[in-house]
């Protein structure tokens, strides 16, 4: 066999791979996987903002001592604020023009409503966009050098859900569907 022939066998069976890869990775499953991925980022932040709810509770023995821990945490509602949270709003993320308690406030809103629309796949544009705009905040008034460090990624998170839309994996999908015909 030629090497034309083994590149041309290697080329075929790398188009192949990556075609099944295209097909089932590319589409609806990176959609729901930005989705999911760009939700958790915020409400990760969310719950160190607000008083939460430990669910599945266990007891874990460190150096003798039981510790409470929980496998999930839940935020408290109504939502409450915590005074650390008042705290960084005042001294580290100070914003220009935004009173301190209006902008923990604006955050922590953001912060808990759009994740969940965004796993719905519920206004998941307008989500994004939203969230895109809160990451740019974050980046020009709070952490103007931390850039590279994690704020590209979740632009480009923001950016290609908003851009591609939320999948068929979706309220959004099925609305468009639903209401089409």
């Amino acid at each position: 066999m030629t090497i034309a022939a083994h590149l041309k066998t290697a080329h075929d069976a790398h188009q192949r791979l990556f075609g099944l890869v295209q097909q089932y990775l590319a589409g609806d499953a990176l959609k729901l996987l930005a989705r999911l991925a760009l939700a958790g980022v915020f409400w990760r932040s969310l719950l160190t903002k607000v008083q939460t709810v430990g669910v599945f509770n266990y007891t874990e023995m460190i150096n003798d001592f039981a510790v409470q821990r929980s496998h999930l945490r839940l935020p408290e509602l109504p939502l409450t604020l915590k005074p650390s949270t008042l705290v960084l709003f005042q001294n580290d993320y100070a914003l220009p023009l935004i009173p301190t308690e209006l902008a923990a406030w604006m955050a922590t809103l953001a912060e808990f409503t759009f994740p969940i629309l965004l796993v719905l796949g519920l206004l998941t544009r307008l989500s994004a966009l939203a969230l895109l705009g809160m990451t740019l905040v974050i980046q020009l008034f709070v952490y103007p050098d931390a850039w590279w460090g994690t704020h590209a990624l979740w632009v480009v998170m923001t950016v290609f859900v908003a851009g591609y839309g939320p999948g068929r994996v979706s309220i959004d999908h099925w609305a468009g569907t639903r209401f089409a015909r």
